[in-house]
């Protein structure tokens, strides 16, 4: 089943893939190398505030769902109670920043009216929402609706993007005008994912929330397993993001379009690697120790030839490809945007071994992980950021992936009792194995 999940999910990605790509390229040459950057940090913000009031919940309900420790209608009313409490925390907190005038503190200059508060906590909703929607039908293997729901949302956003390009980017003259209608189709396209999900979840599991549960042992239970993964994910998320507070601290703003755009790009590879992992958890969960490691041994083998040739291919044609989709303006994207490639081919096997170091209940090992190479980003992006730009940026960024991948790395041979060192070149079953499932699929 795993093996069937999981070609279909990464099939399923390449459109999804190409498609991000494409509804990238209208919206960056909509917002241009004023706007980008703006945009970027506004997301960056929304995603910080998810990450901080979900508390790491979503990783919970997909353990605890198809581990069934804890019953699922509980399960869905303690994310729900999260949700609602939340929510309402940081809806007030947003309200406290803006009288305080304190909003300047992460959102850019200029833009700190309550229009951009609402859109972040709007956004942040509904991106909260789709996560919970999304770990619930992962707990449940029902990787064909999520992969329908995510191709959709890919169209969805090209169609926009793209109708908006070529209809209205004449009358859009104004750099604020063009982000205040990117923000507006975004927020839309995160609503209507929200209604799929609301539409999908009560035709096939449709069960409801109960609250019913006991706060001192399974509501405790249910938030103490999240605690360390919710440190670990804060962590991880600034090993991906702090740079661009950084670079919007020490740089102008079409630096940091021009940085937010490599990096946004690497992002986009690295969601591959991350829809791999969320099809393993579950699949892990419920194993032995040893299938657990006879599993985790052959995706890691597969998937490290399979990112290999994805990086190498986006090394090779980017000094074109970038220019000519994006603009000539976003030339200055193409050596960050190279700089960074080595190292997101070492953090997309840290996402497998992350979820394979989550399955064998040591999280604690992925903290100190990304703890260590959050104290190489700041340290590096510091030193490097102000000397030579977002060069440096990216250069710290690479290295940072890279520590957080030898660490990582070590934690899982010592979890492996050292019955292998290869984690990383495919043995010729395991290709065997893939063509055969690839064929199947396609069929």
């Amino acid at each position: 089943m795993l093996s069937k999940n999981l070609i279909s999910s990464v099939l399923t990605q390449i459109p999804v893939f190409f498609l991000g790509v494409l509804s990238g390229v209208f919206s960056t040459r909509l917002l241009g190398d004023e706007g980008k950057g703006v945009f970027s940090l506004i997301q960056a913000n929304m995603q910080l505030f998810v990450l901080i009031f979900s508390i790491g919940i979503q990783t919970g309900v997909v353990y605890f769902i198809s581990s069934k420790k804890i019953s699922e209608q509980l399960v869905i009313g303690m994310a729900t109670t999260v949700f609602l409490i939340n929510s309402f925390l940081l809806l007030a907190l947003l309200l406290v920043s803006y009288i305080l005038n304190l909003n300047h503190l992460f959102l850019p200059d200029g833009y700190t009216q309550l229009f951009y508060l609402a859109f972040i906590f709007i956004m942040y909703l509904f991106s909260f929402l789709n996560s919970l929607f999304s770990s619930v039908f992962q707990a449940h293997s029902k990787f064909k609706t999520i992969n329908f729901i995510s191709i959709a949302n890919s169209i969805i956003n090209v169609v926009l993007f793209s109708t908006l390009f070529f209809v209205s980017s004449s009358q859009l003259n104004n750099p604020v005008s063009r982000l205040n209608i990117i923000l507006f189709i975004t927020t839309a396209v995160l609503f209507i994912n929200t209604l799929m999900w609301v539409y999908y979840y009560n035709k096939h599991i449709n069960i409801k929330p109960s609250f019913n549960f006991e706060f001192k042992h399974q509501f405790k239970t249910f938030l103490s397993y999240n605690s360390s993964i919710y440190i670990g994910m804060f962590i991880n998320f600034f090993n991906y993001r702090l740079d661009l507070w950084i670079v919007n601290h020490y740089l102008p703003e079409k630096d940091l379009s021009y940085y937010s755009l490599a990096a946004n790009i690497n992002q986009i590879i690295l969601y591959l690697s991350v829809t791999i992992a969320s099809v393993l958890l579950p699949n892990l969960s419920g194993k032995t120790e040893d299938e657990r490691v006879e599993l985790f041994i052959k995706v890691s083998r597969i998937c490290f030839m399979f990112f290999g040739v994805i990086i190498l291919t986006a090394y090779l044609l980017s000094s074109f490809i970038i220019p000519f989709m994006y603009g000539n303006e976003f030339e200055n994207t193409v050596i960050p945007f190279q700089i960074i490639l080595p190292g997101m081919l070492f953090s997309c096997i840290t996402q497998l071994f992350s979820i394979f170091i989550v399955s064998a209940n040591r999280n604690i090992f992925n903290i100190i992980a990304c703890s260590f190479g959050l104290v190489f980003t700041l340290i590096l992006d510091l030193i490097l950021i102000p000397k030579i730009g977002i060069n440096g940026a990216s250069i710290a960024t690479s290295l940072s992936y890279f520590i957080i991948f030898l660490l990582s790395y070590i934690f899982v041979i010592y979890l492996l009792n050292k019955k292998t060192l290869n984690l990383f070149i495919p043995k010729r079953h395991d290709l065997s194995m893939v063509i055969n499932l690839v064929k199947k699929q396609i069929k």
